[in-house]
């Protein structure tokens, strides 16, 4: 399976600086070095040399590593390929160069949500050309009184609603040519009821505003600043129809990405009001007049950056108030009207807490990436069976596949081990960053960065949890033991588990990495993933980590291995 590498390195984590595998190679100092132990190696009597260097010899000769062990392996590509256009690294662009609003930003949270959305139009509709114009909607207004039984045009409306615009006086709103505005979705609702047509449903909308190709913007992919000539907002927002006719749709659907806002109407039982598209106020316009983009709204909100357009199920005539249709067709067929398939900005912006937006930055910088590659890990977490084939090595004991910074008298075995090997199949845990380094190297491999093991569990980059986007899928399909906070032995057909087959990224025991930090003060390893014994919506997201000492030791920490081929 693979998985392709999508993380730049956070500039706090680094490598160990040692590169030394044991005491058959000298490394410069890693985390926590003991100069006192240096001092006493040096000291060492020439027979302790002699001795170690005949093992050093015997273990170049022979490449000692475990001859019977095997371990099952999923393979994570890395490489710097670049990710070809499509609809959904166009809007990952978008909201990767306004990721910054997006801390206060929360409006269009439920489109992020709802992910990718196919809409099936089963026979052509007829959309207004232009943004209904406040002269169109005084007209219905002077009509609507000799109109008996008219009162109630827009569901739910309150009791005793006038229809009416807060602007009709206003010196620049007031323009009849200007689109209406400061109206609320009951207004515009009853006005397209009387004309013989509805207002756009938010899918309807979007489909006509991107097209079957899925543009980013109505009138194309390349954002242009054109409707927005003036310092005023209000001015950007009362242009005529047919001004900027350059950002019209391909079928000739004008002012759907600027000028003012559109009222439509959310799916679903609940029917309820949504703000499409950009206007002359609304900053950054790159963002706002993104298509695909809505936002929810009371019925009765008014603004001056907010109107609408009708839509007609038949081909249209002039209005009772004789505004004459202008209108272009929506032809039948399959439209994309959701986050597309491709886009990954969308569901991290959905399900991570903002105070880590730059978490999304790092995921996709372009900068400092290694050539192509591909690194193995172990499917599941390092079983107690196997850490007991490493106890029993004699020369790991002897001390071959130690850090070279490994304090002085350092015992591999766990002080529970008399009770952990009564469950081999169990995960090992109580075992610290140094016996975690040397089955690594025993096993012929190594621990994984903490970037690795980021970019393995968050799938190239699409997700936020190992199996997927919601935390509550996992707590649905929790086996009991997890319920009872307990580790568990992992299968294939485990909740925790990634599309490409790695188990018990997010839970079971958090895991030993290779990469350090200074984040706290003082070096400490970097432990990613969460536990047993911890909040699973929490700590099972991929960028979940912790640091500590090299030297700590836990019931719920246990470790996996990299290999950089297959084993």
């Amino acid at each position: 399976m693979i998985v392709r590498r999508t993380l730049a390195l956070d500039k706090r984590q680094r490598e160990p600086a040692t590169v030394a595998f044991g005491p058959c190679e000298a490394g410069v100092a890693g985390p926590e070095a003991d100069p006192a132990h240096s001092e006493a190696k040096r000291r060492a009597g020439s027979g302790a040399l002699l001795a170690v260097a005949a093992v050093c010899v015997a273990a170049a000769i022979l490449k000692l590593q475990p001859l019977v062990m095997d371990f099952d392996t999923v393979g994570v590509r890395f490489d710097d390929a670049v990710r070809p256009d499509s609809p959904g690294k166009r809007l990952d662009e978008v909201l990767l160069r306004n990721l910054d609003h997006f801390a206060y930003l929360r409006s269009f949270d439920h489109v992020f949500a709802a992910g990718s959305r196919r809409l099936e139009i089963r026979r052509p509709l007829w959309f207004d050309r232009c943004e209904v114009r406040q002269g169109d909607f005084y007209r219905f207004l002077q009509w609507l009184p000799f109109q008996p039984g008219l009162e109630n045009l827009a569901p739910g409306q309150p009791l005793g609603w006038q229809y009416d615009t807060d602007t009709r006086d206003h010196v620049i709103s007031g323009r009849l040519d200007a689109p209406a505005n400061g109206l609320t979705f009951h207004d515009a609702w009853a006005y397209c009821g009387a004309a013989g047509g509805r207002l756009p449903t938010g899918g309807e909308w979007t489909a006509a505003a991107l097209g079957p190709e899925g543009r980013r913007y109505p009138w194309g992919d390349d954002f242009t600043s054109e409707p927005w000539p003036y310092l005023d907002p209000l001015l950007n927002a009362t242009r005529p129809c047919d001004e900027y006719p350059a950002t019209d749709t391909p079928l000739g659907i004008a002012e759907m990405g600027h000028n003012v806002s559109e009222w439509a109407v959310a799916g679903g039982p609940s029917r309820g009001a949504l703000v499409m598209g950009g206007n002359g106020y609304n900053a950054p316009r790159d963002l706002y007049s993104l298509g695909v983009l809505n936002r929810r709204a009371p019925a009765v909100y008014r603004s001056p950056y907010l109107g609408f357009r009708c839509v007609y199920d038949l081909r249209p005539r002039a209005t009772p108030w004789r505004t004459p249709a202008d209108t272009v067709v929506l032809a039948v067929g399959e439209y994309a009207v959701g986050i597309p398939e491709d886009a990954r900005v969308p569901s991290l912006l959905a399900y991570i807490p903002r105070d880590r937006l730059s978490l999304i930055g790092r995921l996709f910088a372009e900068g400092d990436r290694p050539a192509m590659r591909e690194v193995h890990l172990t499917a599941r977490e390092i079983t107690r069976r196997e850490y007991d084939s490493f106890l029993g090595d004699p020369f790991v004991a002897f001390g071959l596949h130690a850090e070279a910074n490994q304090p002085r008298g350092h015992s591999h075995r766990p002080p529970d081990w008399d009770t952990q090997i009564l469950e081999p199949d169990l995960p090992v845990v109580n075992v610290d960053w140094w016996s975690a380094y040397a089955f690594a190297s025993w096993a012929g491999g190594r621990l994984p960065t903490a970037e690795e093991w980021e970019s393995a569990a968050s799938g190239h980059g699409r997700r936020v949890y190992p199996w997927g986007n919601d935390w509550r899928a996992a707590v649905n399909t929790a086996p009991a033991d997890q319920v009872q906070r307990r580790l568990r032995v992992v299968g294939q057909d485990d909740y925790d588990a990634t599309p490409e087959g790695l188990l018990a990224l997010g839970g079971n025991v958090s895991e030993w990495t290779r990469s350090v930090s200074g984040a706290s003060g003082r070096y400490s390893v970097v432990v990613k993933g969460g536990n047993y014994l911890l909040p699973i919506g929490e700590t099972a997201r991929m960028d979940f980590s912790n640091h500590v000492s090299p030297n700590h030791r836990s019931p719920t920490l246990g470790f996996r291995v990299a290999f950089d081929r297959a084993r």
